[in-house]
């Protein structure tokens, strides 16, 4: 089939792309899916050529819709309720209490999803949060779940589910705090909203500033899309982003000892953490 996109044109808007956002495509694995997109994009629009789409995405998307539309498109969000459950018990059973008690009565403990998708990471964490009990009833918890994808992030606010999103969660938890729908699962109201969702751009320096400071960070198998740099300038947002003596949790297949040398890796039972 032939594509407006070729793959001269594809190493063109690959940079593009990786100067945006930090993302790193390769021709064997992203070609297809980006060539399918562009033809779309260029077809609503009324494009007939890789050049003129090209140059709506670099200069007359000012408020970067088009690249927005981008992002939805090659952003991989798969994932599920409770999934690497260790790190959530590891949250709630050692980093929580050590915060609640090291921390002015007062302070507010924030908690960190990046990348959040459809939500299932954020609400995990709040579910455990809930099922635990004895830091949130004596401290203000505050979860943010952020993700360059709005797609994923109208979703997450609808916070309605598959019945695969939702197999890994006990049948007792999923029966208190989910509704059964015809198909899949939505989310109770007294926790539907416990998560403040935004879209944000993990390379884009003002955006993440007016996050303001985490006490803890999860963000889990997505360092392994960037490369070197972006994964250095990623963990030293992160440190910056952090308050002092705060966590950040990675996937299982990612070392951040690997990346920087700013943080101090923990080791709690099989999980690793890292502490600013």
């Amino acid at each position: 089939m032939s594509y407006l996109l070729s793959k001269e044109n594809f190493t063109k808007l690959g940079e593009f792309i990786y100067r945006k956002s930090g993302i790193s495509l390769e021709v064997s694995k992203h070609y297809e899916k980006l060539a399918k997109h562009v033809d779309k994009r260029a077809s609503e629009l009324s494009l007939d050529n890789f050049r003129k789409y090209f140059f709506k995405l670099r200069f007359e998307d000012k408020e970067g819709l088009e690249f927005q539309e981008l992002m939805n498109a090659i952003t991989v969000n798969e994932t599920y309720f409770f999934r690497e459950k260790d790190q959530f018990e590891v949250l709630v059973n050692r980093i929580l209490p050590e915060l609640h008690k090291t921390l002015p009565p007062s302070k507010t403990l924030r908690i960190l999803s990046s990348p959040c998708s459809t939500g299932e990471e954020p609400y995990s964490m709040i579910l455990h949060i809930v099922e635990e009990g004895t830091v949130v009833e004596q401290r203000d918890i505050e979860v943010v779940g952020i993700d360059i994808d709005s797609t994923v992030i109208k979703k997450a606010e609808l916070a309605r589910y598959s019945d695969r999103a939702v197999h890994a969660i006990p049948k007792d938890i999923l029966a208190r705090w989910f509704k059964k729908k015809s198909l899949g699962y939505e989310l109770g109201d007294e926790l539907k909203g416990s998560v403040d969702f935004q879209v944000v751009n993990i390379f884009d320096k003002a955006q993440m500033r007016s996050l303001g400071k985490f006490d803890v960070i999860f963000s889990r198998n997505m360092l392994i899309y960037f490369d070197d740099a972006s994964r250095k300038e990623v963990a030293m947002t992160f440190y910056d982003m952090l308050n002092p003596g705060g966590y950040v949790l990675l996937g299982h297949a990612e070392y951040m000892s690997r990346i920087v040398s700013v943080f101090n890796a923990k080791k709690v039972d099989t999980t690793l953490i890292y502490q600013k």
